[in-house]
């Protein structure tokens, strides 16, 4: 990525709610998840809100058109005695990948979270998004074969929630 490209990466604020939730559906439509979208602008608009936001952002924009995001918040590893940086989404646009944005998109992320005091970074990546892993691979990350993720959602998750 070079200066000429006009790519810019930005700390997005909750004025950008819109903005995020369009990228963020554009990357479920190009994983054909369109259907698991339950979120909306109002959703990003609040949790980017107030004084401890539920989530961070950065927008990357070419010539000031939005193309790409990065959603992420802190996390406390019990293990390490450390907090960390969970990236939750991150999305180029097809047209800005390959030309280096992803890298510095993700290093913006990690200077974020060193700057708070945070050692270690983690996400979820789809098990065939062969692109992706890659990418993480040829950035250093590992593949953590020890651990798998279980999750509990919607009427499930309200009943626990009441069981006690």
């Amino acid at each position: 990525m070079n200066p000429d490209d006009g790519i810019t990466i930005r700390l997005a604020s909750a004025d950008d709610a819109e903005v995020i939730h369009l990228l963020v559906v554009d990357l479920a439509d190009g994983t054909g998840e369109l259907k698991r979208i339950s979120s909306s602008a109002d959703d990003f608009r609040s949790a980017l809100s107030g004084p401890d936001p539920a989530i961070h952002a950065f927008v990357v924009e070419r010539n000031l058109e939005p193309v790409g995001v990065a959603i992420f918040f802190l996390t406390f590893s019990t293990w390490r005695g450390n907090m960390g940086v969970y990236l939750q989404d991150i999305y180029l646009r097809t047209d800005c990948r390959g030309t280096g944005a992803g890298k510095i998109l993700l290093a913006k992320v990690a200077a974020w979270a060193v700057e708070r005091g945070a050692d270690h970074l983690r996400l979820s990546v789809d098990r065939d998004n062969n692109s992706a892993q890659a990418f993480y691979e040829s950035i250093g990350m590992t593949y953590c074969s020890k651990e798998m993720v279980y999750q509990i959602s919607d009427n499930d998750f309200r009943q626990l929630g009441t069981a006690s």
